[in-house]
C-alpha cells in the first residue's frame, strides 16, 4: 500500500486537478500520510541587489505557505495531509525530498503553470521520471480532471505486458493498489500487443503457401503466444479478489495501446519504465513515449529494477 503521497504542486488550477485521484487514495486510511510540496525556485537574476532577493525569496515563500494550509484545511484528509515549502531546483527537490522521506508514491500533473504544453515533456517532469526509483502517477491536466472511479465506483486499470520480468514488476505495484483502494472494485485488462515482424528470416517456411498464409500462420501463432502468456499471469493474479480478463490485439504495440485506452473505460494505465528493448528508461523510448503522448488517462509509471 502507498503509505507516504508526495503531491507537487505550482498553485495552478491545472497541478491541482491530480486533487480527486489523491483524494482517493487515501480515503479509508489512517496511515496514509500526504505531503503537499511547493519548490520555489530561487531567483537568479543578474546584478540583483542581494536584500531585494531575500524579500522577494520571502514573500514567495509566505504565499506558498498561505496557498498550502488553504488547500489542507479544505482536503477531505486534512488530519493526515501536511504542507512543505522548500527553495531549490524544482526536479531536484522533488527527487530528493522523495528520497529522503521515503516516499511510496509521487502523484503530479503532465501540465503546470508555466503555459507549455505538454509539462511531462518539459524539464522538470522528465527529471523526475529520470532520476527517482518512486512510482510516479501523472495525471494529464485538463484531459482527466476528476477521479471517474471515485465514490466506491469500479476502477478499470490497464496492464501492458511484453513477455519480460520487468515489465511484470508493476504487478506487485497492481496488487499494493487493490489493497489501498478498499472502497473500489479493481477491474483488471492485461494486454499483451501481437507485433508481427516482416519478413521473419525462416521464410519461406518448409510447407508450400502463400506469403499471405504464412503471415496468417504466423500471426495466429503470434496470438497464441501471447495468450497463453497472459492466462498465465491471469492465473497467478486471481487469488488477490482482482476481476481480470486479457486482450491479445495486434499491430503497432504504441498505437494499439492509445487506441486501445481512449476508446474504451480505462482509469489508469501502470506500465513499467523499462520493457524488452533494454533501452534503460523505456519511459523515454519510443512505445512509452507515445503512449504518454497519446493517452488521456492517468498513468502510473513504475522504474524497473
Amino acid at each position: 500500500m502507498f503509505q507516504k503521497i508526495l503531491v507537487p504542486l505550482d498553485g495552478s488550477e491545472l497541478a491541482e486537478c491530480v486533487l480527486p485521484h489523491v483524494d482517493v487514495l487515501a480515503a479509508g486510511h489512517e496511515d496514509v500520510k500526504i505531503t503537499f510540496l511547493y519548490v520555489i525556485q530561487p531567483l537568479d537574476v543578474p546584478m540583483t541587489n542581494a536584500s531585494y532577493k531575500k524579500r522577494i525569496e520571502a514573500d514567495a515563500k509566505s504565499s506558498a505557505e498561505e496557498y498550502l494550509n488553504k488547500l489542507v484545511a479544505k482536503a477531505k484528509y486534512r488530519d493526515k495531509a501536511v504542507g512543505k515549502v522548500i527553495t531549490g531546483k524544482v526536479a531536484d527537490t522533488i527527487v530528493d525530498y522523495a528520497t529522503r522521506n521515503k516516499i511510496e508514491l509521487i502523484v503530479m500533473a503532465t501540465h503546470g503553470r508555466s503555459g507549455a504544453s505538454r509539462w511531462l515533456y518539459g524539464s522538470i517532469a522528465e527529471k523526475v521520471l529520470d532520476a527517482t526509483r518512486v512510482p510516479v502517477w501523472l495525471v494529464k491536466a485538463g484531459a482527466c480532471d476528476k477521479a471517474t472511479y471515485a465514490n466506491g465506483k469500479k476502477l478499470n486499470v490497464l496492464v501492458p505486458l511484453d513477455g519480460s520480468e520487468l515489465a511484470e514488476s508493476v504487478l506487485k505495484h497492481l496488487k499494493e493498489l487493490n489493497r489501498q483502494l478498499v472502497k473500489n472494485k479493481t477491474d483488471v485488462i492485461l494486454i499483451r500487443v501481437c507485433e508481427v515482424f516482416a519478413p521473419p528470416i525462416s521464410y519461406p517456411p518448409p510447407m508450400s503457401m502463400s506469403w499471405e498464409e504464412y503471415l496468417d500462420y504466423e500471426t495466429r501463432r503470434c496470438k497464441q503466444i501471447c495468450q497463453d502468456y497472459l492466462d498465465k499471469i491471469q492465473g497467478s493474479l486471481h487469488r488477490y479478489g482482482l476481476k481480470i480478463r486479457s486482450e491479445v490485439p495486434e499491430g503497432n504495440p504504441a498505437e494499439v495501446l492509445i487506441d486501445y485506452a481512449n476508446k474504451n473505460p480505462v482509469d489508469l494505465i501502470i506500465m513499467s519504465t523499462h520493457g524488452r528493448t533494454g533501452i534503460n528508461k523505456w519511459a523515454f523510448g519510443s512505445i512509452a513515449e507515445k503512449v504518454l503522448r497519446g493517452a488521456r488517462c492517468p498513468i502510473l509509471l513504475i522504474r524497473a529494477k
